[in-house]
């Protein structure tokens, strides 16, 4: 008897349908940055659902960063990325059971494919500014009473410029989340972390491809050696 209640999919809540209607138009880009969406009242009649639901499914998307409410004008498709777009995945990974396995696959191909950006297209100035937080980086790791808390500070900044160098804000946006997931767990004064922030560093410099990739890899090995409880 039971099973003559089933259905053969779930059925959309009437805030999911608004959702998906919105996030469809977005993907066919029949919506695009900057337009005004209908009104609470027009959406409703044309998606046969309640202005309620309507209104849930804007604060949703606008805590997402994907529509802007402005007061007096109306509602509107975001016309810059938003770090709140991150914000629903890093709470979904942070009440789970973590997998730093897998986050940690994930860094090592972003990471592969960020020093590959930057070589190819990171200007001889933009290097500049990523030497001298290296060479801050490792002078605090030479100090005779080195601080954690700075040399911690340069290495997540160099990670963060290293994003920043792409010239390309969807991977930079995606690696800066990555590397908040890694931030507690970063300690720059462990057993060769100087040796291979600087072997990479200077095959970046050089612009050396091939090199930069081996030591993303040494990079992400003395991470594990590290945290090897976690596996």
């Amino acid at each position: 008897m039971n099973e003559l209640f089933t259905v053969a999919e779930r059925r959309l809540s009437s805030v999911e349908i608004v959702v998906e209607k919105i996030k469809e138009l977005l993907i066919r880009q029949s919506l695009k940055p900057g337009d005004m969406i209908p009104s609470e009242t027009v959406l409703a009649e044309n998606l046969k659902v309640g202005r309620g639901s309507v209104r849930e499914a804007i604060k949703i998307l606008s805590a997402y960063g994907v529509l802007e409410i402005r007061r007096g004008s109306g509602t509107f498709v975001a016309t810059a990325s938003n770090k709140k777009l991150f914000d629903a995945h890093l709470y979904q990974i942070l009440v789970q059971e973590r997998d730093y396995e897998s986050l940690t696959q994930v860094r090592q191909l972003l990471e592969e494919g960020i020093v590959r950006l930057v070589i190819e297209h990171a200007s001889d100035e933009d290097l500049k500014v990523l030497d001298r937080t290296m060479n801050s980086f490792l002078k605090e790791l030479r100090s005779d009473q080195v601080s954690f808390e700075k040399a911690n500070e340069y290495d997540i900044e160099y990670h963060h410029q290293l994003g920043n160098l792409t010239h390309n804000p969807i991977i930079e946006r995606i690696y800066d989340f990555v590397i908040e997931l890694f931030t507690p767990t970063i300690n720059p004064i462990h057993a060769g972390v100087y040796e291979a922030h600087e072997s990479l560093h200077n095959a970046v410099m050089n612009r050396n491809i091939d090199e930069a990739i081996l030591c993303v890899h040494t990079h992400t090995d003395i991470w594990v050696q590290s945290h090897l409880d976690k596996f």
